[in-house]
C-alpha cells in the first residue's frame, strides 16, 4: 500500500500548505479558498464513509470478509499468466479490528503485474482519512510521472492512477465502497488502458455494494 500512503500524505501537504496564508500576498487568498473547499471535501466524503459503516453495522456487517473469499475477487488477466496461487492473510489488531487482505501476481514475459485487494471493514477508522483523499479529484505531472483521478464508470468506485513517464511502469489504486482498497502495479508496461481494463474485469460493483 505504499503508493497509496503516498498519494494521501502529498495531499495533505498541499492542504497544509495552501492554508497558511500568512500575508496576503497576489494568489495567498486563491490559495486559501482552494484549501478550504478541499478540506470540505474531505469533511464530506468522512461523512459519506460514515454514514456508509454505519449502515454495515446496523446489519452486523462490522467484520473484514475471509482472505479466502477475498481471492475470490482477483482477476484473470488476457494474456498474463498467473506467478504461482494467491496470497492472502487476515489481521487482528486490538482496538482496531482486523482487515483482511488477498493477492496475486502475474507475468508476460519481462512484463509483470501484481492485484491486492485490502478489506477494511473492521480497521474503518484508520483507513477514513485516506479514502477521503482519494474523493478529492487530487492531481499533479512532472517530467517523471503522471498522476490523477480516473472515472471508471462504476458507481462507489473511485480510482487513482500513476503513470510513469521515465521507466514502464503504472499503478492504479481504488476504493470501492469506502471498504475495498485495490491496487494495481505494472512493471514492465506503463499503458494506462491496461490497468483500467484489469480493474473494469474485476467484480467492482460487487464490492462496492458489500
Amino acid at each position: 500500500m505504499k503508493n497509496f500512503t503516498v498519494i494521501a500524505f502529498g495531499a495533505a501537504v498541499l492542504l497544509l500548505a495552501g492554508s497558511c496564508g500568512g500575508n496576503k500576498k497576489p494568489g495567498v487568498l486563491d490559495a486559501v479558498t482552494n484549501a478550504k473547499d478541499l478540506s470540505d471535501k474531505v469533511a464530506d466524503a468522512q461523512k459519506s464513509s460514515q454514514s456508509k459503516w454505519d449502515e454495515r453495522k446496523a446489519k452486523g456487517d462490522t467484520m473484514a470478509m475471509s482472505y479466502t473469499d477475498l481471492e475470490g475477487y482477483l482477476p484473470d488477466i488476457s494474456g498474463y499468466t498467473k506467478n504461482g496461487s494467491p496470497k492472502g492473510s487476515q489481521m487482528n489488531m486490538p482496538g482496531m479490528g482486523s482487515f483482511s487482505t488477498a493477492e496475486q501476481e502475474y507475468t508476460n514475459g519481462d512484463k509483470n503485474i501484481k492485484v491486492s485487494i485490502v478489506d477494511y471493514n473492521a480497521a474503518y477508522q484508520a483507513f477514513v482519512g485516506a479514502t477521503a483523499v482519494f474523493k478529492m479529484g487530487y492531481s499533479m505531472e512532472d517530467d517523471s510521472k503522471k498522476q490523477g483521478s480516473v472515472d471508471l464508470g462504476v458507481k462507489d468506485v473511485v480510482a487513482y492512477q500513476t503513470i510513469y513517464k521515465t521507466n514502464p511502469q503504472g499503478d492504479l489504486a481504488l476504493i470501492a465502497g469506502d471498504r475495498f482498497l485495490i491496487e494495481i502495479n505494472s512493471h514492465g508496461s506503463n499503458d494506462a488502458d491496461l490497468l483500467s481494463s484489469i480493474a473494469k474485469g474485476m467484480k467492482l460493483g460487487d464490492l462496492a455494494s458489500k
